[in-house]
């Protein structure tokens, strides 16, 4: 299991997606910590026009594995994903299964549904530069606590209406994410990322290093 660690550095550099978890209970102080280190995050003029939503009753929990459900389908397409066989054990298959663990469980899991308040003079893209920074200090909060964290899609596509009713969640509140939370299973990072060069350009734009490449669903762009 995971560490805890007061190096924000190691924090930074280990804190990759967990998708597999213990059955061990978060328990509330902990929890409640990394939801304090989200109301610290920066926001527009301080508004803070968030609220968070712990997801750990029976019913809530139904709701968000039917909310994974409902998502798995648009991933397997997006990116051409299938469950590998039982023989296959090529880094795209054990990433494959710890994905689909993590949906066949999402019912078992403590989880937060961050949502914001719908102004009306921005786009909820705008807007979500005041909220993600809250759920991205959620997220290594809990690297921080040797918690694993998993940023999901699962308030998106239809599931986001499951997650919506179940909550009661009013319609001028956007759904901006939702993230699991838990022991993890195995260990944090390092993460695996593109190399510095690759993807900062200094004063001018280099197409030359502005491929985008993501599984089998991706399309060349001109």
């Amino acid at each position: 299991m995971s560490s805890p660690s007061r190096d924000v550095w190691e924090v930074l550099s280990t804190a990759r997606s967990i998708r597999r978890f213990t059955d061990e209970p978060v328990d509330g102080a902990t929890l409640e910590r990394c939801l304090q280190a989200a109301t610290w995050a920066p926001n527009g003029a301080n508004a803070q026009l968030w609220r968070f939503i712990v997801l750990d009753a029976p019913e809530q929990r139904a709701a968000v594995a039917e909310a994974a459900r409902v998502a798995l389908r648009s991933i397997e397409s997006i990116y051409g994903m299938s469950r590998p066989s039982d023989d296959d054990q090529s880094r795209a298959a054990r990433n494959n299964r710890a994905t689909y663990e993590l949906h066949d469980r999402a019912g078992n899991y403590t989880s937060v549904l961050f949502t914001a308040f719908k102004n009306d003079f921005s786009s909820e893209f705008l807007q979500g530069g005041s909220i993600y920074p809250a759920m991205q200090n959620f997220y290594l909060a809990a690297r921080a606590h040797g918690l694993g964290a998993c940023m999901t899609s699962w308030a998106s596509y239809d599931g986001g209406q499951v997650l919506r009713e179940s909550v009661g969640v009013p319609d001028e509140w956007f759904l901006a994410g939702h993230i699991v939370v838990g022991r993890p299973r195995g260990r944090h990072g390092p993460v695996r990322r593109r190399p510095l060069e690759e993807v900062v350009f200094r004063n001018r734009w280099n197409p030359e290093r502005a491929d985008i490449t993501f599984g089998r669903g991706a399309r060349p762009r001109s």
